[in-house]
């Protein structure tokens, strides 16, 4: 017997960004100290609304290793 799936889609779609908290966590530092980054002219994020910044996965994964790559 299947389980109603009433959102069968929600599974399969993968996220194409993501929030300041997760990308700190991804980084170990500090939801402050994401901030910081964030508001940096370099560091790649969408504008949504007047408040919500989201965070391209893969530009921001490109610019850690840019930024690793800068400290080498």
């Amino acid at each position: 017997m299947e389980l109603y799936n009433a959102n069968p889609q929600r599974d399969k779609i993968e996220k194409l960004t993501i929030s300041i908290k997760e990308a700190a966590q991804m980084l170990g530092i500090s939801y402050n100290v994401m901030l910081t980054l964030v508001h940096r002219k370099d560091f790649p994020k969408i504008l949504a609304g007047q408040r919500r910044i989201l965070i391209p996965k893969e530009a921001f994964m490109r610019w850690v290793n840019e930024q690793a790559c800068q400290n080498k």
